[in-house]
């Protein structure tokens, strides 16, 4: 009888010590909000779990290289917006104005003054810095002005590209020389053309002779050619930075909707899921249940007399 009373109490006692470690397990699981703590859990979801991280990761790479691209391309967007005002809305119309026979020494003197302040400022724009203090037309070679005051370009003649996804490479930046590209035939660029009409428009006597002439309306007059092919060009270079643009939306759109489908997968293979969290939250509710239950048996199985005598 007295083995029989011994094996029933180690039974009970080892009956409360499984409903506890059941318990306890799954209170630390819900404590952690997932059901996989340790790979010798499942193997195959931790495997899955890592890969799955891994994609997040990779995710999160790219999405920071597209705020890059996009902030970089913005701030281009935004300055040659500012020189295309320049070329279209101010130095279009004044170099034709340059040519006007009616004009006095006085009068090309004056508009020379006006041309020079818009070539500053074109030269300013071209040797924009973006926020990080980086010449934006420099190419690779962010840490000088590309511009000299002579209007030469010295900087890099690679465009920056960055990877914006596994599959896109983009190019992020303009170069000086893609910017304002030479002219085949004279070799200026519309810097280095404005400054000789400028300098024609100084230098004309106040009653040139013929040959004078001549050379004063050929160089205003290529002058005048170069700012509608740097206007065309600059057309060119705004559509691709703005296709650019709408393709980083495009790839985020997509990319934040990949991320979900992966963070959602993560979640099963970890079991941090809303239904597995649900199922183990009802698990720990009956296995609190049956520890309470088994203490109470436990206890009263301790007050019987037959029990305080084996003490």
């Amino acid at each position: 009888m007295r083995l029989s009373t011994s094996f029933m109490y180690q039974r009970q006692l080892d009956s409360m010590s499984k409903a506890m470690t059941n318990y306890n397990d799954l209170s630390v699981r819900l404590s952690a909000g997932q059901t996989l703590l340790k790979p010798s859990d499942d193997p195959g979801q931790a495997s899955q779990a890592v890969m799955y991280q891994n994609a997040l990761s990779r995710l999160g790479e790219f999405d920071t290289a597209r705020k890059y691209a996009q902030d970089a391309l913005g701030q281009e967007d935004n300055t040659l917006t500012s020189i295309s005002g320049l070329l279209t809305e101010d130095l279009s119309g004044k170099i034709v104005q340059a040519g006007s026979e009616t004009y006095s020494k006085a009068d090309r003197e004056a508009l020379a003054t006006e041309l020079s302040g818009i070539r500053s400022r074109l030269l300013d724009l071209a040797n924009s810095k973006n926020s990080d203090g980086q010449c934006i037309f420099a190419g690779y070679k962010t840490g000088a002005a590309p511009f000299k005051a002579d209007g030469s370009y010295v900087g890099g003649t690679t465009a920056m590209t960055q990877n914006v996804s596994d599959s896109t490479e983009m190019q992020v930046g303009t170069t000086g020389d893609a910017l304002f590209p030479t002219d085949a035939g004279t070799g200026d660029n519309i810097l280095q053309s404005l400054q000789k009409s400028i300098d024609a428009l100084n230098n004309l006597p106040e009653n040139p002779t013929d040959a004078e002439r001549k050379a004063f309306e050929a160089t205003i007059g290529q002058t005048n050619t170069d700012v509608h092919k740097a206007i065309d060009n600059l057309g060119k270079v705004q559509a691709r930075v703005g296709s650019s643009l709408q393709q980083l939306e495009t790839l985020g759109s997509s990319a934040d909707t990949q991320a979900i489908t992966v963070q959602s997968r993560l979640q099963e293979s970890t079991g941090s899921d809303w239904d597995t969290m649900i199922s183990v939250l009802s698990e720990s509710k009956m296995s609190e249940f049956a520890l309470n239950s088994s203490m109470s048996v436990f206890q009263a199985m301790q007050q019987l007399s037959i029990f305080k005598t084996l003490g």
